[in-house]
């Protein structure tokens, strides 16, 4: 076969029992990164840590997750998707298991360390198990909807159940509860995956210059970001990891320009749809995340909820970006992404704007619920057009790849929403101001509209991403292929 040449693959019987147990195995992901949020004061607790230390259970795990994203998209598509699948899942079962008997702190970052690692191979080959199993169209556009359903309210199942495990049980069981999620995930895709999945031979060896400097590239800039509001944006140790960063990826793209089998083309962001897709994922990610920061962190401090309160007061978010899902795919399917797209953003932006004029006093879950259910339909529409846009152009042989860059994107934006609201909202000087006799309740509330009028303007720029980004990526996919845009089906681009 020749290299980059699109595989022709016969329809997979089995692929909706396989889309079930993929989108389980992100769920599992997704529900550990946010469980581990809220027992964080537990573990500290628990392994007599300190706050410096106990902080890298959390970075450990970005950090891996985050730099080796694309590693993992590209193994994916040399060494086939359920391969990576299943060794991706393996390792994560297996450092849970660690987590969850840990004697100590430097045994649970470095096995968190070992679950990014895991997650960085699992997700993308995950994602592009779902793309090239299903044909480009209404099917591909239905299971994207799915995989963004399950995602979803596995993140924000996260702090329902991290809350309740770590009350009920212990903070150890965030961690076992992984192992029956994670071996029934590859029971499905040892038995509905094809074994030899549709990946293209691509000759020579593999890209290790590429892939040392992308994951020491996307590290540093993954900890300068999560550095900021533990030292602040100005501080030596964000602004020298910060310039590296940059230094170091821009190698990256240099070798990659070079090598025969590059780890990521350069030609892959030409494509407009994947660039603004990439985009709308960082920008979607970063307001999810700091959304969720933002109500479980004020109801807890400001509002005296409980952990697993402040997870059930986020029910309708959660209930409502289920509900969404078979609308958002039917907009899709009838008029393409980006109407789903401009929908969401406009209604994140509407929401994050409404939690801004939260009153100092009276019932805060009461005024929150209307902007809760509104967010969780919009952040639907965000999430199922942006998946489908950013791989509906992409051949089968490069699907793992273009997965991987998504979901690096989306590790980043989340990692971004949630240290530019902390960092920003000035939670630090509410506290002070707290000590020193302001009334605690306006105190909270004024750092917790600011946050949201912060991520409030996170939403705008991408609304903006939806409304120029994407025309002009529809725009370039119809020229390209001259064939006016409206006269397609469903929402492939092509």
């Amino acid at each position: 076969m020749v290299a980059g040449e699109p595989l022709q693959v016969s329809l997979n019987p089995r692929r909706w029992r396989l889309l079930t147990f993929v989108s389980l195995a992100q769920f599992m992901v997704l529900l550990d990164t946010t469980a581990v949020n809220l027992a964080l004061p537990s573990i500290q607790l628990g392994l007599g840590a300190g706050a410096g230390a106990v902080e890298w259970v959390l970075t450990g795990y970005v950090l891996c997750f985050g730099g080796l994203m694309l590693l993992g998209g590209r193994t994916a598509d040399r060494w086939g998707r359920r391969r990576t699948f299943l060794l991706g899942a393996g390792m994560f079962i297996v450092s849970s298991a660690v987590c969850g008997v840990a004697p100590g702190v430097g045994w649970l970052i470095a096995a968190r360390a070992v679950q990014g690692v895991a997650a960085a191979f699992l997700s993308p080959a995950a994602m592009s198990l779902v793309t090239s199993t299903f044909p480009d169209g209404r099917e591909r556009a239905t299971a994207l909807g799915v995989w963004a359903a399950l995602a979803g309210l596995g993140a924000t199942a996260g702090v329902l159940v991290g809350g309740f495990i770590t009350e009920s049980l212990s903070w150890r069981w965030i961690f076992f509860i992984n192992l029956p999620l994670g071996i029934v995930a590859c029971v499905g895709a040892l038995m509905f995956a094809p074994g030899r999945t549709a990946v293209a031979a691509i000759p020579g060896k593999p890209d290790l210059a590429g892939a040392l400097t992308c994951t020491l590239g996307l590290g540093l800039l993954v900890y300068a970001i999560v550095d900021i509001h533990v030292d602040g944006a100005g501080s030596r140790f964000v602004l020298v990891p910060g310039a590296l960063a940059v230094a170091v990826l821009a190698l990256f793209v240099g070798i990659e320009r070079r090598v025969k089998d590059p780890l990521i083309p350069t030609h892959l962001f030409t494509t407009r749809s994947l660039a603004a897709a990439a985009i709308g994922r960082v920008l979607t990610s970063a307001v999810q995340a700091a959304l969720l920061f933002l109500i479980s962190f004020y109801l807890q401090r400001a509002q005296g909820y409980s952990a697993d309160e402040a997870g059930f007061a986020l029910l309708p978010f959660a209930v409502m970006a289920v509900v969404a899902t078979t609308v958002v795919i039917k907009i899709v399917h009838r008029v393409g992404p980006r109407p789903a797209y401009i929908a969401g953003a406009t209604g994140t932006v509407l929401g994050m704007i409404w939690l801004a004029q939260i009153p100092p006093h009276g019932s805060a879950l009461r005024f929150m619920v209307p902007a809760l259910v509104l967010l969780g339909l919009a952040m639907q529409g965000c999430g199922i057009s942006v998946n489908v846009l950013g791989l509906s152009e992409m051949p089968s042989h490069q699907q793992g790849i273009a997965a991987g860059a998504l979901t690096a994107a989306f590790q980043i934006g989340a990692s971004l929403g949630i240290v530019v609201v902390a960092a920003t909202s000035a939670i630090s000087d509410t506290t002070r101001a707290v000590e020193i006799g302001t009334d605690p309740a306006i105190a909270w509330n004024n750092d917790f509209t600011l946050g949201c009028l912060i991520t409030a303007g996170i939403a705008f720029l991408n609304l903006l991403n939806a409304l120029i980004g994407v025309r002009s990526a529809v725009s370039d996919c119809s020229a390209s292929s001259g064939t006016p845009t409206g006269s397609r089906p469903g929402p492939t681009l092509r």
